[in-house]
């Protein structure tokens, strides 16, 4: 019996003794903190660049006229267990060594804009109860707008008052682009020539159309090959349009089209109408095409 009751008092203190010992560990984890995480989410379009560590995200901003603004949002996340604790303060700033590294890894040319073409807050929070903050970023079409370049924003988040940063979604480069006033679908009505062939010489209503994709401020470029009358395609790359002060069009593409000769290539803005004729090539009297492009819609 004495042996019994010794064994019992032994069990008894090691039980004790385990108890402490976990409920000291269990005071250095803080359950509402532990494993959560503060990233960058999804924002337009993800690039999807497999080469890079860092995510990239697109967004397409629409047409504005000059001295228009427009938004986009930086998603922000908490990843914890359960919603955010309290309110969590996130700081967040502009790497430029993240954007040199982002163009090395992946091969993109994406800049810096000028200051006064965008502006963006440097701090935001993630309020107590949710997951999620929506960082706006305001893009103006200024005068130091460039539709030639690729615009891309390095953003990296710097601190948090909860949570740890993201190794891998914890920078991210997001870059966005506008539409000039002529991008958008057309309709497309064409004679096409090629000497010799009379299945690709003739006219066709395209059913699908043609969309016109910006590329410069007054230029818009096929987003599919010049089609023949068979509707396939003409081997002299998509071809670009130029819209002139006066709204003359001058026609180029990297396989050397121009100009047909005595055509009056030229852009109607009330009726939003491109007419072209362009030759390549032999000449006018062996490959030629005449579109007639209408807007219907944006693309």
């Amino acid at each position: 019996m004495k042996k019994l009751t010794i064994n019992t008092v032994l069990l008894s203190m090691l039980a004790l003794g385990l108890a402490g010992c976990l409920k000291k560990a269990d005071m250095n984890i803080d359950p509402d903190t532990a494993g959560s995480t503060i990233a960058f989410t999804n924002t337009g379009n993800n690039l999807a660049v497999a080469r890079s560590q860092y995510p990239g995200f697109y967004s397409d901003l629409g047409t504005l006229a000059k001295g228009q603004s427009t938004t986009f949002n930086v998603n922000v996340t908490y990843s914890g267990a359960a919603n955010a604790p309290s309110d969590i303060t996130v700081g967040l700033a502009l790497d430029n060594a993240l954007l040199t590294e982002y163009n090395t890894v992946n091969g993109t040319h994406y800049e810096m804009p000028p200051t006064t073409v965008y502006s963006m807050p440097t701090s935001a929070v993630i309020k107590a109860g949710t997951r999620m903050v929506q960082v706006p970023v305001t893009v103006t079409y200024s005068a130091g707008f460039d539709f030639t370049k690729s615009y891309g924003l390095p953003v990296k988040i710097t601190s948090a008052t909860t949570g740890n940063i993201s190794v891998n979604f914890g920078k991210a480069v997001y870059s966005f682009g506008l539409r000039n006033d002529y991008d958008g679908h057309y309709s497309l009505r064409l004679y096409s020539l090629r000497g010799g062939d009379p299945a690709k010489t003739g006219n066709l209503n395209r059913a699908a159309g043609m969309d016109l994709v910006t590329v410069g401020a007054n230029k818009v470029q096929f987003a599919e090959l010049q089609v023949w009358a068979d509707n396939t395609g003409v081997g002299i790359g998509n071809p670009i349009l130029t819209v002139n002060a006066d709204n003359t069009v001058t026609v180029s593409s990297d396989g050397g089209a121009i100009n047909a000769p005595g055509y009056n290539c030229r852009y109607e803005p009330a009726t939003k109408t491109f007419y072209v004729s362009f030759t390549w090539g032999a000449g006018p009297a062996s490959r030629l095409a005449t579109d007639t492009l209408v807007y219907v819609r944006p693309r």
